[in-house]
């Protein structure tokens, strides 16, 4: 009898196609993992950005001025820092960040309100994509 060594191609193939079928399924649901954990990055700045304008309106009695260009790849971050100190949004951003002033809210404008945007910057898994939140805490996230 003879001593067989080896695999054979039919073992082979099978083994291509279960891996095959585990990258189909591992690798989408990867890369939306990856998008989730990039767009907390905004909802955790614009949270924070809200919980600023609270503060700056009890001390001031005001919300802030515009801060920055409401677009992407915009670096509005010390324009926000002069008004707003306490934002620290970390380095390599994949959003750029403004806040309106005096905005129009279900189309009644409104003295004293804000709106803080971000905006999915150019190259980045999050492109194109926007975020708001407003000084009566809605949100589209």
């Amino acid at each position: 009898m003879m001593d067989k060594k080896g695999i054979t191609l039919v073992e082979l193939l099978i083994v291509i196609a279960i891996i095959s079928i585990l990258a189909m399924v591992g690798v989408p649901l990867y890369i939306g993992q990856q998008k989730r954990a990039v767009r907390m990055e905004a909802f955790t700045n614009l949270e924070t950005l809200r919980l600023l304008e609270e503060q700056y309106f009890a001390d001031r009695g005001r919300y802030t001025p515009n801060l920055g260009e409401c677009s992407k790849d915009t670096d509005n971050i010390s324009a926000i820092q002069q008004e707003l100190p306490g934002f620290k949004p970390g380095t390599g951003l994949n959003f750029s960040y403004c806040i309106e002033a005096d905005i129009d809210i279900n189309g009644q404008s409104r003295t004293p309100c804000f709106r803080a945007s971000a905006f999915g910057n150019s190259g980045t898994r999050v492109d194109g994509e926007v975020y708001r939140i407003d000084c009566n805490n809605n949100r589209n996230f």
